[in-house]
């Protein structure tokens, strides 16, 4: 979790997520929390199948529009269908 000392405007989020061992699929969340409305609200789900063979490294940009917020949550979930390791290899907030 991030915690801000004042509120941000976030308008994009990029990160890298890596696996290069095991077949799974990985779910990457982020949620962010705004102090007027006090609660968490959901702002991403993604879900990444990786497998040795072929895919083994994701890199997402996504563009948002949030104002005034204090706590990012991000939550990765490494296997979907068991147990595992996540790796986060690169997270970049912008203004």
């Amino acid at each position: 979790m991030l915690e801000f000392d004042h509120v941000q405007r976030v308008s994009r989020l990029i990160y890298e997520v890596e696996e290069r061992r095991e077949q799974r699929t990985q779910e990457v969340r982020v949620e962010v929390w705004s102090d007027r409305d006090r609660t968490y609200r959901q702002v991403l789900v993604q879900d990444y199948n990786f497998s040795p063979q072929g895919a083994t490294f994701e890199h997402e940009d996504v563009q948002l529009d949030l104002a005034a917020i204090s706590h990012m949550r991000l939550t990765i979930v490494p296997n979907k269908g068991g147990s595992g390791i996540a790796t986060l290899t690169s997270l970049r907030l912008f203004a």
